[in-house]
This record gives structure tokens, sequence and C-alpha cells, in this order.
């Protein structure tokens, strides 16, 4: 079980890296953060995912 918790971290971190470098530019992890936050249903949506990974990752 922990080895997918570390292959989810790499493919994260991979994204980021590809999103930094990619031309035309795409948006990093921070930026779509943002840009869920512009609306009630994406606060939601965030506040969601960080209960999920709060539960899996910092319950056990």
């Amino acid at each position: 079980m922990g080895v997918g918790f570390v292959v989810l971290a790499l493919v994260g971190l991979a994204i980021e890296l590809v999103a930094r470098r990619a031309v035309p530019p795409r948006p990093t992890v921070g930026e779509l953060v943002d840009i869920l936050v512009a609306t009630r249903t994406g606060r939601l949506v965030v506040v969601a995912l960080w209960v999920w990974v709060g539960w899996h990752f910092l319950a056990r």
C-alpha cells in the first residue's frame, strides 16, 4: 500500500515538472488550485480533497 502512495507522489511531481517545462505553458498545480477556488463548487471540491488526503495519510 505504501508503494501506491509513492507512485502517486511521483506522478504528481512529474505532472508539475512537465507543466513548468511545456511549450505552450501548462498550468502548474498551484495555478490549478487558484482556478478551482474561484468558484464555490471548486472550493467545496478542494476542501473535500483535503479531507480525503487528511483521512488517508494523517489518520493512520
